[in-house]
């Protein structure tokens, strides 16, 4: 039974192996990353770098009849990367993830407010465009600079997000979504046999 690469490879570092042998199986089984050119020491270079070689596991390579306890050795490493040894020795590993009051405070005035209704960057900016396009046509504000007129946009908006909605359509003031109108009015859901027409029972009358 021919021997697998990795068998070949440690037959060769035991000194029982052919280098020769093990290349030709090389080229032959993976034949798009050992070349005829390819010497030894790169072949095996390169099928470590494809993890098809390893310089051996236990229990894999060493043909080992312990098999290593796997969750025992997890564990324990996994105690080292947390820091769960000896206090008083190594600190506490976790204390990072307490944020002093000084850092606190700073993070707050750094960090961006994006619940303050006031800020141009926290109002939807189509809406936003539609106020400033009725302010800016409406001839009482015709000696208001750049900046007066956003605020007025602003104040409007934070009384209600729909103002330039529901107040003016097409940059005129006075027009705009209504339900004052005959067929408007607050919508009724559908009643009876028929509603999931989205029609229900139709009156008689």
């Amino acid at each position: 039974m021919e021997k697998t690469l990795q068998q070949q490879y440690i037959l060769i570092k035991e000194g029982k192996g052919s280098k020769d042998d093990f290349l030709k199986s090389a080229r032959r089984v993976f034949p798009e990353y050992i070349s005829p050119l390819t010497d030894y020491k790169t072949a095996v270079h390169i099928l470590k770098g494809k993890s098809i070689l390893s310089e051996g596991v236990g229990g894999v390579v060493t043909q080992s009849k312990v098999q290593p306890n796997w969750f025992k050795i997890f564990n324990e490493n996994l105690a080292e990367a947390v820091g769960v040894k000896d206090k008083k020795e190594y600190g506490d590993q976790n204390s990072f993830e307490k944020i002093n009051k000084e850092t606190e405070e700073t993070l707050k005035k750094a960090n961006y407010d994006n619940a303050d209704p006031k800020n141009i960057d926290n109002v939807y900016g189509q809406s936003f465009l539609l106020g400033y396009y009725t302010e800016m046509k409406d001839p009482k504000n015709a000696d208001k600079t750049v900046d007066e007129l956003k605020a007025i946009v602003l104040k409007n908006m934070d009384k209600d997000i729909n103002y330039y909605h529901t107040e003016s359509s097409f940059g005129v003031k006075g027009i705009g979504y209504t339900k004052e109108a005959p067929g408007l009015g607050e919508p009724k859901a559908p009643k009876g046999k028929y509603k999931s027409s989205g029609y229900g029972d139709l009156d008689k009358k």
